[in-house]
């Protein structure tokens, strides 16, 4: 198990032991029990030894069984994070959290009332800068928010003129006050109630986690409610997650749902490397149209310099993992090249990747 920094440990006294998974940097997800510990968890595979693992090596940590993130009524704050409800009057200068010991956020931070549950993915049709409404279906109606409560919202748009959206009647899933950041933090958590916090320091124990950030200082969440700790932005990146990720041609390039790429053989892809991120991991294999006999071979350049290259795959051979220094690199264009026939294409799945801060 060369993929972690670990430390073998008696399983004498331990206690609290969930069921899940932990994925690191480049891996695949590796399924056994966890307990949170002080500097750290203790992991136990389905198969080999307990381990003591610190959360810097691990790009996820899953409690129970993976389940797609959703928004859920509450509120997301500027900063990108979601509390569920209930919550005391927006009107107030403060807005309290009774579920989360009466927590305290200035109601300046709140950014998005959220009225109905729906994917979380959906955040990403609110265009950068805008206020206005998420409607139904993923649609966002823009305009300036006129008025909000539990109840509704109302929005004035310069072509429709006003418009009330009633939440009671299904008519908005949220309303968005002023634009929300994406969260970044070294660490993001999402709770079983359909929390989402960020926090570069957090302490954990046995009964669970004390996050350390401005907004939520000194917040506790307890095992039982964590559902997922991963790395956030300041530490890590999905190279599908840069706006500036193109191809030539286009239509060589897909986005998968889990933020890999399906390249066409022959396309370039290329993306500007973040600033202050230190490697490059990317897990590689044959696309689903890889013939019988046929080979693809990924190749990743640095300022136009090929610097990693995997070795021949065909269908049904598991995954690479590429790993790339990036030292001053400026910007990575990634390949797939293969032995099919001339005039035909074929793809390559880039499973992970992923921009790393060490």
């Amino acid at each position: 198990m060369r993929w972690i920094a670990f430390t073998f440990i008696s399983f004498a006294g331990i206690f609290h032991l969930c069921a899940g998974s932990i994925e690191p940097f480049g891996g695949d997800p590796i399924p056994g029990k966890i307990e949170l510990d002080s500097g750290g968890m203790i992991f136990r595979p389905d198969q080999g030894p307990a381990v003591k693992v610190d959360f810097s090596n691990c790009y996820r940590v899953v409690f129970d069984a993976p389940t797609p993130e959703v928004c859920v009524p509450g509120v997301m704050l500027n900063d990108g994070s979601r509390l569920a409800a209930p919550y005391s009057a927006l009107t107030e200068a403060a807005v309290k959290f009774p579920r989360r010991n009466n927590l305290s956020i200035p109601s300046a931070e709140i950014a998005w009332i959220i009225y109905q549950r729906f994917p979380a993915a959906l955040v990403a049709n609110a265009p950068a800068g805008e206020t206005g409404a998420l409607l139904p279906g993923g649609d966002f109606f823009s305009g300036t928010v006129r008025g909000a409560d539990a109840e509704a919202v109302k929005v004035f748009n310069e072509i429709f003129g006003p418009r009330r959206l009633d939440a009671r009647k299904g008519e908005v899933f949220a309303a968005v006050l002023r634009p929300a950041r994406p969260l970044t933090a070294q660490y993001e958590f999402r709770t079983a109630d359909g929390g989402l916090f960020g926090a570069d320091v957090f302490a954990a124990e046995h009964s669970g986690a004390t996050l350390r950030s401005q907004l939520y200082d000194g917040l506790k969440l307890a095992t039982a409610e964590i559902v997922e700790i991963r790395a956030g932005l300041n530490r890590c990146r999905l190279l599908s997650a840069i706006s500036q990720l193109h191809a030539e041609p286009a239509a060589g390039l897909r986005v998968t749902p889990e933020g890999g790429l399906i390249t066409e053989s022959k396309a370039v892809i290329t993306c500007p490397v973040p600033a202050g991120f230190t490697e490059f991991v990317a897990r590689v294999a044959p696309g689903d149209d890889v013939a019988a006999g046929q080979r693809v071979v990924f190749t990743i350049y640095v300022n136009g310099a090929p610097v990693g290259r995997s070795t021949p795959q065909g269908t049904g051979d598991p995954p690479q993992v590429l790993r790339i220094p990036l030292n001053a690199a400026r910007a990575l264009n990634l390949r797939v090249d293969s032995n099919a026939p001339a005039g035909t294409t074929v793809t390559g799945r880039w499973v992970q990747c992923l921009f790393v801060r060490r």
